[in-house]
């Protein structure tokens, strides 16, 4: 079966190179060929331990935002698709059967996450994309990728799941003024997307630290930027929008709690506000409570993909609508690992990227 070389976390800041035995399909299931896997600020988290994800282990391989090719199928494998199509996988395995599946929310009451809940003890191990190959169960909703785009520009469909299903939550309509706050890969496909859907007037802030992707952010159809350490947005939205100030504020800077109190102030009467950067749990000081009663505010929570907005973001990616070598990145394969982790957090000296990804390199 030839051996399979995956990254391996252990929950304590540490992670190694292992070799595994290449995976058989699970009873009912598959076993996937991974082309690149995009890294995501919550691997760090992970990497530490965080334990932010249910049923989250260690040791683990881990990667979430999955591209790559069906190698094999169980005899009793039911997916239609056919070997040696390329597909994205959605990591959230799904009943299908409690209340919130049956509603299409996103997370399954009892759900297991590919790269976070299969541990090195089930089956062959390999149940994430920092694998060369991985299992996966019966159950898995997959969607067709196209052939002519790379891989690692690929992997975008994950954070453009969720800004899909996010943006129909809010009711995002063409025209409208949106704020993101945090111009992380999240952020910046959000932005992309808005402006694939006709916004009005866009808008993105950072820190002074974010300039390079803020200057993407431009690139991918932002109408104004703000450095909100050197200039007031609520001055500059006022000015842009004569007063009327933003329809919709997505927030997605992490960590930091002091964007929610802005948001209330950068919405206008009537207006949403979607929160989708985590804050590690900590309490938001100088929110008013009042301005979202008074301002008839809609507050929504944003936690991620449902099966129809995962189709939809691989429907969009093979139109090619989406500027998608715009939000490329860094791509390392597995030997630079470090290096990839070291970029995802912003430790590499005079150097940022607006997306880390992994390839793998399969012999054909």
């Amino acid at each position: 079966m030839g051996e399979v070389r995956a990254g391996v976390f252990f929950g304590n800041g540490k992670f190694d190179l292992q070799t595994f035995a290449r995976p058989s399909p699970p009873p009912g299931g598959m076993v996937l060929q991974v082309e690149a896997v995009g890294l995501c600020g919550s691997d760090l988290a992970q990497l530490e331990g965080a334990a932010h994800v249910p049923g989250e282990t260690s040791p683990v391989v881990p990667g979430h935002e999955i591209v790559g090719r069906i190698l094999e199928k169980a005899d009793d494998c039911v997916d239609p698709l056919t070997v040696g199509t390329r597909v994205a996988v959605d990591q959230v395995l799904r009943c299908g059967r409690c209340s919130a599946c049956q509603a299409q929310r996103p997370h399954c009451e009892d759900m297991r996450v590919y790269g976070y809940s299969f541990g090195l003890d089930e089956g062959a191990g390999l149940w994430g994309g920092y694998g060369e190959y991985m299992a996966l169960q019966p159950g898995t909703h997959l969607a067709p990728l196209p052939e002519e785009i790379p891989a690692a520009e690929l992997t975008l469909f994950e954070p453009l799941s969720s800004a899909i299903n996010w943006f129909t939550k809010a009711g995002l309509v063409a025209g409208e003024t949106i704020v993101i706050q945090g111009p992380g890969h999240m952020g910046l496909a959000l932005t992309a997307l808005a402006r694939t859907m006709g916004a009005g007037k866009i808008v993105v802030t950072g820190m002074s630290n974010d300039q390079s992707r803020l200057d993407a952010a431009l690139a991918l159809g932002a109408d104004a930027v703000v450095d909100v350490e050197d200039r007031d947005v609520r001055e500059e939205l006022a000015a842009m929008t004569h007063g009327a100030m933003a329809d919709l504020v997505v927030d997605m800077a992490p960590g930091s709690t002091a964007t929610i109190p802005l948001a209330v102030e950068l919405a206008r009467p009537g207006g949403r506000i979607l929160l989708a950067g985590l804050k590690h749990f900590a309490e938001v000081e100088g929110l008013v409570s009042d301005l979202i009663v008074l301002k008839d505010l809609s507050i929504l929570g944003g936690a991620g993909m449902t099966p129809a907005s995962h189709r939809r973001a691989a429907e969009l990616l093979t139109t090619g609508r989406l500027p998608t070598a715009l939000l490329r990145g860094e791509v390392y394969d597995l030997d630079r690992l470090d290096l990839a982790l070291d970029m995802l957090a912003r430790k590499v000296p005079g150097k940022d990227a607006v997306r880390v990804s992994l390839v793998h390199q399969h012999e054909n």
